[in-house]
């Protein structure tokens, strides 16, 4: 898949997650659906990563450092978002260990983005080089 279609894909799925996101916390679909919350993280951490590699693969700076660093750094800003947004640390006692969870969920997600838009297609140009 090539950096111009990796990053529209992303960005609209990225697009709709937020949407869905903005609708479900609107609702209260989370009340009713906590565990949910992890898919959203799992991905959201997989569509921004995406992005993310796409972005960095067109500036050539897409080195497997760099990755890892966007992930942490989207993660603990998209929880800082979510504390400010509406969760307050003293009403929800839970707050630490669902912000644990979020961020392991974000890291999974932009791991499985790594491995399917990185490792897997150098792997492939290595394979296709060796023939």
């Amino acid at each position: 898949m090539n950096n111009k279609k990796l990053f529209f894909i992303s960005l609209f799925l990225l697009l709709i997650l937020i949407s869905f996101d903005t609708f479900a916390k609107v609702y209260s679909f989370y009340y009713y659906h906590p565990n949910f919350d992890m898919i959203m993280h799992f991905l959201g951490g997989l569509f921004i990563t995406s992005l993310a590699i796409s972005i960095l693969k067109s500036s050539k700076m897409d080195s497997s450092m760099n990755i890892f660093i966007m992930i942490f750094c989207v993660s603990i800003l998209w929880e800082y978002v979510e504390f400010k947004i509406g969760k307050n640390i003293f009403i929800n006692k839970g707050f630490w260990v669902d912000t644990f969870y979020d961020l392991l969920m974000d890291a999974l997600g932009g791991i499985m983005a790594y491995i399917c838009f990185h490792k897997i297609p150098i792997l492939r140009n290595q394979k296709n080089l060796q023939k």
